[in-house]
């Protein structure tokens, strides 16, 4: 059992990723938060054990989580429990079937957020390519379920991914959208997660929040 600002959090230390917590993105959880509308509807794709998704429904009134792993969303759901936060529900699904399916019905939200895991992790120069119209295809289908004054949360942690191209992907993919938005902040990891000097991998974290207009 850990802790995450005010949620308590179960992991399995031998078997899950990452030692089963996100937690370079930690402060970004607590930030978006303080961001969110209170009472707003919100939806973290990829919410893997409901980082974002913890933090946002202890001020919003709804929350959509999403995973496509069923462990993970178990154990989102189960974290949701324990926190007594029975306004956050999840789903299990694929994020980019769900998106689509999301706009075809009309959906909105508040705050979305998207923070898929690594999409351009090898493969050279056409992986990278490929990756990189993933990351818009996101984005893009973000930034039409965002409602006008709400809040777009592009995360990416590939490495290969500079902070430049992350700026031009996101750009294209909200004015593909038709949506004019303002950058309310450009943020990596956490204090406790510092870039060395020099190594470029150690600033892989890239968390873009965005107002819709």
């Amino acid at each position: 059992m850990y802790r995450l600002g005010p949620n308590r959090l179960e992991t399995d230390l031998l078997r899950d990723g990452k030692t089963g917590g996100f937690l370079d993105q930690a402060d970004n959880h607590a930030a978006v938060a303080a961001l969110a509308p209170p009472r707003g509807r919100a939806l973290d794709a990829f919410t893997h054990h409901g980082g974002f998704a913890l933090a946002l429904a202890r001020v919003v009134g709804e929350v959509l989580a999403i995973d496509e792993n069923t462990a993970a969303a178990e154990r989102a759901d189960a974290n949701a429990r324990r926190n007594e936060l029975a306004h956050m529900r999840v789903e299990r699904g694929n994020a980019f079937d769900l998106l689509r399916a999301f706009e075809g019905r009309g959906e909105r939200f508040d705050v979305v957020v998207l923070d898929p895991p690594a999409l351009a992790k090898r493969g050279g120069p056409q992986g990278l390519t490929t990756a990189a119209r993933a990351y818009k295809e996101l984005v893009l289908r973000g930034a039409r379920l965002t409602r006008a004054g709400g809040l777009l949360v592009a995360c990416s942690c590939s490495g290969r991914v500079t902070r430049a191209h992350w700026d031009e992907i996101c750009a294209d993919a909200i004015a593909d959208a038709g949506r004019p938005a303002h950058v309310l902040d450009r943020a990596g990891a956490g204090r406790d997660h510092p870039e060395l000097v020099g190594v470029p991998e150690t600033s892989h974290l890239k968390v873009w929040t965005f107002r819709m207009l």
